[in-house]
Parts: structure tokens; C-alpha cells; sequence
């Protein structure tokens, strides 16, 4: 290899290093630089070459079950509802009285704290709590199995007050003493938990923290109880099991992605690279999309990126979901390295496309709406922009 290809490689790898470190988009400067000898550095731009490109929006719903939050209100033709149910830790001496029906449940005060607001955090909220009367399953449960919950229709809290942080609650102490005796004994009574509704005059939606083994913020309620002419005590009912399930529906507009967090909505955007010739390598690669902030709507606690995964399947819109590629917002574009994800269709690998996720898709209700491929103004659509080179 002479002195002059020598130097242009080293050229070659500077410009590169560069490129990608200090700049949010691929400049062209790096293709004037290096077009040279048997190196050719290309740029393709799908706002400015013949890219055709194409998206939609579809609901796909999912279980919340591992979510860090529980949902619970009403706002924009939404409703969540939460699901839970409670244990106890019991000494003996509880369990004894218990059995032999000596023990008095005095009061039972529910705690729940705080996270999260969807919509104005002054706005209404009220909810009921309702016996569960059928099995459910916080892995499984979703709001496709909302329709089919039984559930009685005797609401069960009062008391109800709150501040920002920390919600408080009364509940039935007929439902909380069967809890204790199916406790000791599942013969005794049932316990399948209970549905925290809101009520019809809810305008907002809260986050209140979810069942975590490590931390005591998680929902709780306290119970006193007595047995006559022995002692009364304080028990802690703590969650066993919790999900949280929304219902209603976006209306989609093709002008925009719609992605959304717990729905759940996600989108679809595919670009035709064929352009690329074959035996190029791919150097560089920048997906950008622009957000809508007037449409879109966010929570007080935002996870503000975006996330894409490569479509494997044609006809399952499938993923492999520990392989994804972040963009982060800067302004109102969403920004991210796709390299990656341009050399796998350009390693022989079929192209069906890019699957987009909220950030956190199981944890808020962050509504994204991003401008489309078919979005009026050319230059607002989604833009694909690949740095190769072309060996001469």
C-alpha cells in the first residue's frame, strides 16, 4: 500500500471519529473530504433523495403487571382502574383468635403514596372500591380482560383524603376480617382483592407507587384490631399481587405516529433503502423524528425518549425486545444512532421495518405524536440519514 492510500485511511478514521462524536447530524463535509482515490463516501438523505417511506399506529395491548406505578382515574376518554389485592405476616396469638372467631377488626386505614399526575393535579378525583369476585393474574391480566372481571357493586371506602404525596382511605372491616380468616384458613372466606374505580367526576389520572419488596412507599393499610378483654393490636396488610388496566382508545390520524405509554400505542415507519449498493458499508446512521407539543400530552414524570427495534417478521410485526436503539429529545426532535440497524438490512437481512416504543411503555400515559410519512410538510416527516462508503 503507497504512502498517499495510507494517508487517506488515517484521513479516513479521523473525519469519522469526529463526525459521529460532535455533531447531531451527519455533515456532508465528511464526503467532500473523503471522496478521494478508492475510497468514496456517500450520504443519503431520505429528506433530500429518493427515499420512499411509509408509517402507521396501532394498539396493542399489554399487562402492566411488573409496572413500578399503579394507575388509577379518568382524563381524556381514558379510565384506569387498579387491581389488589392484600397478605398479612400474623403471629400466633392472631391466628388462634382468628380461628376461633374472637377477633374484631376495629378499623382498617388504606395509605397510598403518590408519584405521578396525567392531567391538572387540582383537578376532581374520587374513586370506589369494589369486592373482586373472580380469579385474576397481575402477569396476565389486561385490559382486554377487563369485560370479563366479576366484581360486586357494594362500594367499600370512605374517609377518602389526600394531599400530593400520600392518599389515605377507609375500607369496609367486614372484607379486611375475611382476609384475615382466608389468611389462616381459605376455607374460612375468599379473598380475591379488590377494584379501585373512579368515579364518574374524575378529571385527572394518579400514579401512586406499586407493590417493590424493597421500599416501604408501596400500598398499605393499617388494621387494628381487638380481641374483647385481651389486648388490641396493629396489623399491616401489605400487596400480594397489583396491576393496573386503561381503557379507551386514541382516534388515529394519518398524519401522525401515535405512541403511548400503558394503553398501549405503538408505531410502525419503514424507509426503502435499495439505494445503497451492494458491498457498501455502512458508517453512520441517524433516524430523527418530529414531535408534535401541541397534540401530544405528557405526566409531571416523564420518560422523554423514544425507543426502535428491528422488525423481524413481516407478518408478526415481531421483535427482539432486548435490542433497541434509544432517540432522545432535543427541542421537538427525537434523535438516535441506528447504525446498527441499517447494517442488519444491509448484511443480507430483510427489511420490514422499525417498531417505535415509548421510552417506558408500562409506566405513565405519555402520549407522543410524531409527524408521519405522510405529514404535510415534507421536511417535518421522519428522516433516515445514512453516512457509507462505496468502495470504487
Amino acid at each position: 500500500m503507497n504512502i498517499k492510500k495510507i494517508f487517506f485511511i488515517s484521513l479516513s478514521v479521523f473525519v469519522f471519529n469526529s463526525l459521529i462524536s460532535c455533531s447531531d447530524s451527519p455533515s456532508d463535509v465528511g464526503s467532500d473530504l473523503l471522496g478521494i482515490d478508492f475510497i468514496n463516501v456517500k450520504k443519503l438523505d431520505s429528506s433530500v433523495d429518493s427515499i420512499s417511506q411509509s408509517s402507521n399506529s396501532f394498539k396493542k395491548v399489554i399487562a402492566l403487571g411488573t409496572s413500578a406505578r399503579l394507575l388509577l382515574g379518568k382524563k381524556d376518554g381514558f379510565t384506569a382502574y387498579t387491581l389488589i389485592s392484600f397478605t398479612f405476616t400474623l403471629p400466633d396469638s392472631i391466628k388462634r383468635a382468628i380461628k376461633n372467631d374472637s377477633l374484631e377488626v376495629l378499623d382498617a386505614k388504606g395509605e397510598m403514596n403518590i408519584d405521578y399526575f396525567f392531567g391538572d393535579k387540582n383537578a376532581p378525583f374520587d374513586f370506589s372500591i369494589f369486592e373482586i369476585e373472580s380469579f385474576w393474574n397481575s402477569a396476565s391480566f389486561t385490559a382486554d380482560s377487563f369485560s370479563s372481571l366479576n366484581y360486586s357493586q357494594i362500594d367499600l371506602s370512605s374517609n377518602k383524603t389526600g394531599n400530593d404525596s400520600v392518599f389515605y382511605f377507609n375500607i369496609d372491616n367486614n372484607i379486611v376480617k375475611n382476609w384475615l380468616k382466608n389468611e389462616v384458613d381459605t376455607s374460612l372466606a375468599r379473598n380475591r382483592g379488590v377494584l379501585m374505580s373512579p368515579k364518574p367526576q374524575t378529571d385527572k389520572i394518579i400514579g401512586f407507587v406499586a407493590f417493590d419488596p424493597a421500599t416501604s412507599t408501596d400500598t398499605k393499610i393499617n388494621v387494628i384490631v381487638r380481641k374483647p378483654g385481651a389486648y388490641v393490636d396493629t396489623l399491616l396488610a401489605y400487596v400480594l399481587s397489583d396491576v393496573s388496566v386503561i381503557t379507551g382508545e386514541n382516534q388515529l390520524d394519518s398524519n401522525y405516529i401515535t405512541i403511548q405509554s400503558s394503553v398501549t400505542y405503538q408505531g410502525f415507519l419503514s424507509f426503502d433503502i435499495s439505494l445503497l449498493t451492494e458491498g457498501s458499508i455502512v458508517n453512520f446512521a441517524q433516524l430523527t423524528l418530529s414531535l408534535d407539543t401541541l397534540k401530544s400530552k405528557f405526566g409531571n414524570k416523564v420518560v422523554d425518549e423514544l425507543r426502535a427495534y428491528i422488525i423481524t417478521s413481516s407478518d408478526s410485526l415481531k421483535i427482539n425486545e432486548s435490542n433497541f436503539y434509544t432517540l432522545r429529545r432535543v427541542g421537538d426532535k427525537y434523535r438516535g444512532d441506528i447504525s446498527g440497524m441499517v447494517r442488519y438490512w444491509t448484511s443480507n437481512n430483510p427489511n420490514y421495518g422499525i417498531l417505535l416504543k415509548a421510552g417506558n411503555e408500562i409506566l405513565g400515559l405519555e402520549k407522543f405524536m410524531i409527524k408521519s410519512s405522510s405529514y404535510p410538510v415534507f421536511s417535518e416527516r421522519p428522516k433516515l440519514e445514512i453516512i457509507y462508503t462505496k468502495r470504487n
